[in-house]
């Protein structure tokens, strides 16, 4: 498999022209952005969480990690990152871990990280395996995001000391 026939479906739907990029096949985001020879910051992937009975689908630069705390923090909500068994169920045709990021494809709500939207570069998803990308121009990615609620809900990872995080919400007060 190539890509998704989900989401395949979704974007000529969507009429989106999309570039398939081939790489040596990798378990990570991180090494997929290396591999792929890609900034790990326009690499968007997908982290789902869980809301009670729901599903959201987080959508972060590969070179950050999801801050659970934030996303809460905004939505006043409370949310669990869901468990790779609930994700093969959501995904059915995708490879565990290759879950591309659009989740209007697989008919979920969708949060993105802000800093995926500000920039003018494109942007390059998961095609549903570990060894393709979709190559997309920011404006068509911005198009597909519009119906997101956007955040700052990452961080780079692994922070500085005891300090993990750039950033964090006011203090209510």
């Amino acid at each position: 498999m190539s890509v998704s026939p989900v989401l395949a479906d979704y974007l000529s739907q969507h009429h989106v022209n999309y570039e398939i990029l081939k790489h040596a096949q990798t378990c990570s985001s991180m090494a997929t952005a290396r591999e792929a020879h890609v900034p790990a910051d326009k690499l968007a992937k997908a982290v789902v969480v869980r809301q009670e009975d729901r599903y959201v689908m987080c959508v972060i630069p590969a070179s950050n990690q999801l801050v659970v705390e934030w996303l809460e923090y905004g939505r006043q909500h409370g949310y669990e990152i869901a468990d790779e068994s609930e994700l093969q169920q959501l995904f059915p045709d995708c490879d565990r871990g290759a879950i591309p990021c659009l989740g209007d494809a697989f008919h979920m709500d969708v949060i993105v990280d802000s800093s995926l939207l500000e920039s003018d570069m494109d942007v390059y998803i998961e095609g549903g395996d570990h060894s393709h990308l979709l190559h997309l121009s920011h404006k068509d990615f911005s198009r597909l995001m519009a119906n997101a609620w956007s955040a700052p809900i990452s961080c780079l990872r692994g922070g500085q000391g005891d300090k993990p995080f750039l950033w964090a919400p006011p203090e209510d007060g």
